[in-house]
């Protein structure tokens, strides 16, 4: 009888994760229909002219007001750790201020976001969690207090100016304001002039004193005041005096922490061109402002994510750190993932930008006599392109993910080449190979081998990228509003086309990304893998023991979930790793189990959207596989020895005899424990694995291969090696109840161990077993082993041979195999099964990072 769905409540949260997007859409929109309506006096070229003519001192003195005001939140940091009874290094305290303000501003969300940025830097100086919320808590509060102050006091010194902008007569400007102040008034009288704690939701909330409070919102002041100017000093001559533009620029700031979006983003632009209308020519404040979003904004947050980068110079790094707090620079190194990923963001956006607008006409026509037309044509589409991917690599530079670094580095390396084959936009190149550099140097901190799209990307993310859209659709229909639309322009190619190439590479982007997220919408859930349960390991512990194949042991490991058959008399273990779905061997139990567990791991896969494999599968079974409709790749040889014909007697066992007498003459001597014995011998055997571990610079592996797990370890056999009677060498060996076949498991020695060791271990412990009544020691795969190929051969088995010919730097492939051939075994092929076309091929890279144990 099949089980009814439980119905899906939907919560408060989960309501937030849908509206909240949709309300950011929606307040997208409204801003562009404002700043629409505001532009149109004024045209695209007029704003690039008046760019161009911005002044060097101009610039620097916008960047000296940029500078003002973060050293006004430096201060508000210090005061603010001194009001909660903190104590960080100074060094700390700057960065933590800078890069934590700057993410705050870009990224939006500035008291959350720069919290945790403050957090993890603060950290290193002692600073615990409860104590940065605490600060965190007082500067965003003081904030908005400084903020409705001065929105207060500067409405009430220019209210006429004020009234006139708004069209309201200047008594109620002056009451609001007065109101306001005396509000703010009133509640410093409230404070007390020692501080004092509050319990707010549990937390405990430092109330700083009157005068420290004073000297918070006197910062805040400051902090305004170095942001108005940085604007301000943009702008031309204006018949508004300074301190009637820092009390508009105080509402148009307050008005965008109202509007949430990130440091204000359209609702600030909105706000200043309306009150600036008339006064100042609009495409001037329209120049102003964009160069204020890359001074104040922008500028921070690069230099941020260049200062984090280079604590990852080890020699830098002990130049930006005073003596003592070395060890702090992992720590703030591990931030630059957050402001690579909103740094990519953002030159993702530059990109779709630049591909909408025109290039200057001076560049193309020096193009026109390098390039042909279609390598211009084709390097504005795929630039766009390459934008949009950079959007959704930026989530998973945020998430760490190797892929993503990967995916970043190449499309900032293509991109910066088509910048410059587009229209020589240097600019564009000089950011590109900024972020490369900054990939580049932080590239071990982005230690995550997952894939980018491996998991869903949110809707909040998507509802991003469709606002970057709508907004360079915008950007488009501005810069190209003297260019009246035919059908025409489709399929105009020719170098002064401008439009028509703008238009074809934001189509196509756009294009792009509507693929990419609808693709992300309806696709099916990944699926995660489930660890197996006590009593699901207790049941394949069970069908295990009753069975012949000692390599099915591998499923106590406790990494690998199961699928049962209905009748719970046979299972298969399997793993998952991006799209791969990857069942290990063949099904254990009865064998009239089997299609029933083959189909059903298939069709678990493919309802997930990925990909079904079986791993080292026997030839035996290769009917059960084809039938399923899984291609057949041969993967090696598995090493078998019959142990009735073993021996030490004849010619062919001459290197064996000698390997025995010379590990005796060595001081070499075998003794077996069984499963009970074991538990008290893990400790030496846990030196000897850790001494081969460190010898090699290498990790426990996992999934196929036997690992040293406690756990695990304790109900196995196993083999000691002493020499001189010091433990140098152990393998473990896996059996069931019908004691027919043996695997041999974890298998380690230490770098004091005779030459001789190995082959004296194996030679003894297969001697051992045989006299125990076994049949068989199976010593593992030997990889791409018996792979010759023929005239007929198939692509894979030319590639495998190869690779088996030329590969020792990378695999010991012939070594193993004749390493193992000594003990004359029965070589066993070994078969990988899988589903698609270019299932098996990739399947093999998912492989090779499930076995290595990359998580």
């Amino acid at each position: 009888m099949r089980g009814s769905a439980k119905p899906v409540e939907r919560t408060p949260a989960g309501a937030r994760r849908f509206f909240a997007p949709v309300l950011a859409l929606v307040a997208c929109v409204a801003v562009l229909f404002a700043v629409q309506h505001l532009s149109r006096s004024f045209d695209y070229h007029a704003v690039v002219r008046a760019l161009r003519h911005l002044h060097a001192k101009v610039v620097a003195c916008a960047v000296l007001g940029t500078i003002l005001s973060y050293t006004a939140l430096i201060a508000r940091d210090a005061l603010g750790l001194r009001a909660i009874g903190a104590r960080a290094p100074q060094p700390l305290v700057w960065i933590g201020a800078i890069v934590g303000s700057a993410l705050g501003n870009a990224a939006g969300f500035g008291v959350l976001t720069g919290g945790a940025v403050r957090y993890r830097v603060l950290a290193a100086g002692g600073i615990t969690a409860t104590q940065v919320a605490q600060l965190t808590a007082l500067t965003g509060v003081t904030f908005i207090l400084g903020l409705v102050a001065f929105n207060g006091l500067g409405m009430f010194c220019a209210a006429p100016t004020i009234g006139r902008i708004i069209h309201v007569s200047t008594p109620p400007l002056l009451a609001g304001s007065l109101v306001v102040v005396a509000a703010v008034a009133a509640m410093f009288s409230w404070c007390r002039t020692d501080s004092m704690q509050i319990q707010i939701l549990g937390l405990g909330i430092a109330i700083p004193s009157r005068r420290g409070l004073l000297a918070q919102v006197a910062l805040v002041g400051v902090d305004i005041i170095g942001a108005g100017l940085t604007l301000f000093v943009l702008l031309p001559t204006a018949h508004l005096g300074l301190v009637d533009f820092l009390a508009v620029y105080t509402i148009a700031l307050l008005l965008g922490v109202i509007g949430h979006t990130p440091g204000g983003l359209g609702v600030f632009e909105t706000c200043i061109l309306f009150a600036l209308r008339g006064k100042v020519p609009p495409a001037s404040v329209f120049a102003a402002l964009l160069a204020y979003r890359a001074i104040y904004f922008l500028l921070p947050l690069l230099l941020s994510g260049a200062l984090l980068a280079a604590f990852e110079v080890r020699t830098v790094a002990k130049r930006l750190m005073p003596r003592g707090l070395g060890a702090a620079s992992p720590q703030l190194a591990s931030l630059a993932p957050r402001f690579l990923g909103v740094i990519t963001f953002a030159i993702g956006v530059m990109l779709l930008v630049s591909g909408a607008t025109p290039a200057f006409g001076k560049r193309l026509a020096l193009l026109q006599l390098a390039l042909p037309l279609w390598v211009v044509e084709g390097s504005q589409l795929v630039g766009s392109v390459l934008g949009v991917a950079l959007l959704f690599v930026a989530r998973g530079l945020l998430r760490r993910l190797d892929g993503a670094w990967w995916f970043a580095i190449i499309i900032a390396t293509v991109s910066m080449v088509l910048s410059l084959a587009k229209g020589l936009a240097f600019v564009e190149a000089g950011v590109l190979s900024f972020l490369i550099v900054l990939l580049a140097t932080t590239r071990n901190r982005f230690n995550r081998p997952a894939a980018l799209f491996e998991e869903k990307f949110t809707l909040g993310w998507i509802v991003s990228i469709a606002i970057v859209l709508i907004s360079v659709f915008w950007v488009l229909f501005f810069a190209f509003r003297d260019v009246p639309y035919s059908r025409e322009m489709w399929w105009q190619f020719e170098f002064d086309g401008k439009a028509s190439r703008a238009l074809r590479a934001t189509v196509g982007a756009s294009l792009f990304a509507s693929s990419v997220a609808l693709w992300e919408l309806l696709r099916p859930a990944a699926g995660r893998l489930i660890p197996p349960t006590k009593e699901e390991l207790q049941a394949a512990a069970l069908i295990v023991r009753m069975q012949e194949r000692s390599d099915a042991v591998l499923a106590m490991m406790g990494d690998k979930s199961f699928v049962f058959s209905r009748s719970r008399e046979a299972f298969l273990m399997y793993a998952k790793r991006g799209r791969s779905w990857v069942a290990l061997h063949d099904p254990i139990g009865p064998r009239r189990e089997w299609p029933e567990l083959i189909a059903r791991f298939v069709e678990l896969a493919h309802r997930h959207g990925g990909r079904a494999a079986f791993y080292q599968v026997r030839p035996e079974a290769l009917p059960f596989y084809l039938d399923a409709g899984l291609k057949l790749m041969k993967l090696g040889e598995e090493a078998n020895i019959p142990l009735h014909e073993f021996g030490l007697e004849g010619s062919q066992r001459t290197r064996l005899r000698y390997a025995l007498r010379r590990g005796e003459r060595d001081g070499l001597s075998a003794q077996t424990y069984g499963p009970t014995e074991v538990p008290a011998l893990l400790p030496i055997l846990q030196d000897v694995s850790d001494a081969w571990l460190a010898a090699r610079h290498t990790r426990e592996k996992g999934f196929s291969v036997a690992t040293f797990d406690i756990g695990y370890l304790a109900a196995q056999s196993v083999m000691m090696l002493r020499q001189n009677g010091q433990v140098v060498a152990f393998a473990t060996f896996m059996t069931t109840d019908l004691c027919t076949e043996a695997t041999v498991g974890v298998m380690r020695h230490t770098a004091a161990a005779s030459p001789y060791a190995m082959e004296y271990l194996f030679a003894k412990l297969a001697l051992h077993l045989k006299e125990a009544g076994f049949n068989q020691l199976s010593l593992g795969m030997a990889p791409l082993s018996g792979l010759t190929p023929t005239p007929l051969a198939g692509t894979w088995h030319q590639v495998a041979h190869l690779l088996w010919r030329c590969g020792e730097r990378f695999y010991n492939f012939r070594g193993l195999r004749n390493f193992k051939s000594k003990f004359d075994p029965d070589w066993q092929p070994r078969y990988l099964a899988a589903s698609g076309l270019l299932g098996p091929f990739l399947t093999l890279a998912d492989l090779a990072l499930l076995t290595g144990n990359w998580s």
